[in-house]
């Protein structure tokens, strides 16, 4: 009898009153009972007996059945359906059959196993439908993903505008010379990058310039694009319609919504599809131009496009090649046998060594005035095959053995800021990685020279260093980065930035891929995966305007206005303004939240169905071979 009476063990009653304090304290942030109701709850903690709730549609057969616990609320139940929903869940009823008559269960009570919802028309959210068509601004990566997602989900009211005749965007036909390579791998660079796309066949894994054109116009024929496209178009002006501030105000109060009437009347001038995404040239016909409204604008510029400029003193002294090596602006031809300075370190000096090397140079200089991390093959692979985001610490542990084959301390390098054990590690670099091995193996051997120092002029065949070195070269290539275009903030009349949104205007999204590295922590090296989310944020609000109100109330989107003095536009942001915008998103909707879950996995299996490890690796050694028996002859 003493045992039968001694109750459970002390574990068993710690966990319970650990529950019941826990459900207690749940209850008690919601504030929707009475102090007795939470003290009862730590006296008899809460049942923990699973059961299915059947929810029920009223005036409608649409059914949700939802698996809680026995203990479960009404309230609890609301709360779910609100996240949901996005609205208020005490603007819900839950009526249940009692006998022959129907009753309204209190919030307090434990939710009934078939229940009737008032207040909502389903469990699906109504999208807002607009008047006039969407408008996306670019038929690169970004803009036909964004037509892909569109059609997808079934929105069919948009246009897609680009002023080029073909589809392939900014990047590929402007920037990228006929010889560009993707750095990274195709496995999380393709335009089928999605949770129910096969990935692309019959291409290598890291294509060249022409087969990725070649991709870009294939998947858009495939998967129904052009038809929403107007090709040859270029976007004049853009002009808001919109009320006073008074009458918008009036409006909202009328309609109940957090946003008012605007639309937006795009000049669309005719082109012949030669213009360039700098502006230098849009390639205008001089016909006619014609006027189309829009209910909002999505606009994807393309990467930074306008190359950064300087001119060193005893440039026409020179006698050799001066040139920025983009856009087919230099032959390569002319380094075959020859010694050549690239200046800058970033991902495309890097890419215009290993173009210098397969043309046969004898020697290329890296003149920079502090090195880049750049990041070898396999640490790219690793980063991209990986569910979850790897630390930066194992982003440097990873890339170590490429560095101890030069010589080179990475930890030493200035984007490098750990403690002093190296457990916690951030890499903060204005420039993009340059990633890939011939980086590694061409300094290894002696074709590559990395040479810290500014230049001080030239003379005849001569860079003069800072530091009184001279270095004697046929050609200079500068590679000093790339600036935003003023025009796109023009054409946009945008102010300032709040996340992806231009002036917290939900119509006006735009996003080019933020600048520079900011990390503590690494989802991946490649376009793709991001391109995947941000697609998904435009749709979003504007299918359900009044969620955007809920963010650009919170105060917490990070925000960016043109810099003159940098010569950096508004529109172009940083890695650290991207990073918080995609933390702070599903952070505070639940619909992008439930979304964001399922990146890390398609990554992974997007990543490992085009490259296996065992073969990657064998293709990187093959590579590495190739190369190093080439320069050995």
């Amino acid at each position: 009898p003493a045992q039968i009476h001694a109750g459970p063990p002390r574990a068993t009653q710690r966990r319970g009153r650990r529950d019941a304090a826990m459900a207690s304290a749940e209850v008690a942030v919601q504030g929707a009972v009475p102090k007795w109701y939470q003290d009862d709850l730590v006296k008899q903690p809460r049942s923990k007996t699973h059961k299915t709730v059947e929810l029920k549609v009223y005036n409608s057969e649409e059914t949700l059945s939802v698996p809680v616990t026995t203990s479960t609320t009404v309230l609890d139940v609301k709360g779910f359906i609100g996240s949901k929903l996005m609205m208020d869940p005490y603007e819900l009823s839950f009526l249940v059959k009692q006998g022959c008559a129907w009753r309204v269960q209190s919030d307090h009570e434990e939710i009934a196993r078939k229940v009737v919802v008032r207040g909502i028309r389903g469990f699906t959210r109504q999208r807002h439908i607009w008047p006039t068509p969407i408008a996306v601004i670019g038929t690169g990566h970004a803009g036909l993903r964004q037509a892909m997602y569109f059609i997808k989900n079934k929105e069919f009211n948009f246009v897609v505008y680009d002023r080029k005749a073909k589809v392939g965007g900014t990047s590929w036909w402007d920037q990228a010379n006929t010889t560009s390579k993707l750095q990274t791998e195709l496995g999380t660079y393709h335009l089928q990058y999605d949770e129910d796309n096969p990935v692309p066949k019959n291409m290598s894994t890291w294509p060249t310039r022409d087969e990725l054109l070649a991709h870009f116009e294939e998947v858009a024929q495939e998967y129904g694009i052009m038809p929403y496209t107007k090709m040859c178009t270029n976007i004049k002006t853009i002009t808001i319609e919109a009320g006073t501030r008074k009458e918008q105000e009036a409006e909202m109060m009328r309609t109940r919504r957090t946003f008012a009437t605007q639309s937006y009347k795009l000049l669309l001038e005719p082109t012949d599809g030669t213009g360039d995404g700098r502006g230098d040239h849009i390639g205008a016909t001089g016909e006619e131009c014609r006027e189309a409204d829009h209910s909002a604008v999505i606009m994807y510029p393309g990467n930074l496009t306008i190359p950064r400029r300087f001119c060193y003193k005893g440039e026409e002294e020179f006698g050799g090649s001066i040139a920025y090596a983009i856009c087919n602006d230099f032959e390569y031809s002319e380094v075959t046998g020859k010694e050549v300075a690239i200046v800058g370190h970033g991902a495309f000096g890097v890419e215009n060594l290993r173009t210098c090397l397969e043309y046969s140079a004898k020697r290329v200089y890296i003149i920079c005035r502090r090195k880049n991390l750049s990041c070898p093959r396999v640490t790219s692979w690793f980063c991209n095959q990986a569910a979850n985001a790897i630390s930066a610490r194992l982003f440097m542990v990873c890339s170590e053995p490429a560095y101890k084959l030069i010589g080179f301390d990475p930890w030493s390098y200035y984007a490098v800021h750990t403690n002093e054990r190296r457990t916690n590690v951030s890499l903060v670099q204005k420039a993009r990685f340059g990633i890939g091995d011939v980086y590694f193996l061409a300094i290894a051997m002696g074709m590559c020279e990395v040479i810290e120092d500014d230049i001080k002029r030239l003379s005849k065949g001569t860079v003069h260093l800072m530091g009184g070195r001279k270095v004697q070269v046929s050609s200079l290539l500068k590679l000093l980065g790339f600036n935003g275009n003023f025009d796109v903030d023009r054409l946009l009349q945008l102010k300032t930035m709040h996340g992806y949104w231009c002036d917290a205007d939900f119509r006006r999204f735009i996003i080019a891929e933020p600048i520079g590295v900011n990390a503590t922590n690494f989802s991946g090296t490649s376009f793709s995966p991001g391109v995947r989310s941000w697609v998904e944020l435009p749709a979003h609000f504007l299918w359900f305007p009044n969620d955007f109100s809920v963010v650009n109330a919170s105060g917490l989107l990070p925000q960016h206005s043109a810099e003159p003095e940098n010569d950096r536009p508004a529109y172009v942001i940083d890695a650290r303004h991207g990073t918080t915008t995609s933390m702070v998103l599903p952070g505070m909707i639940v619909a992008l939240a439930e979304s964001g879950a399922v990146y890390g996995p398609i990554k992974r299996k997007k990543q490992l169905e085009c490259h296996p490890m065992r073969k990657y690796l064998q293709e990187c050694e093959e590579e590495w071979m190739e190369y190093g028996k080439r320069w050995q002859a």
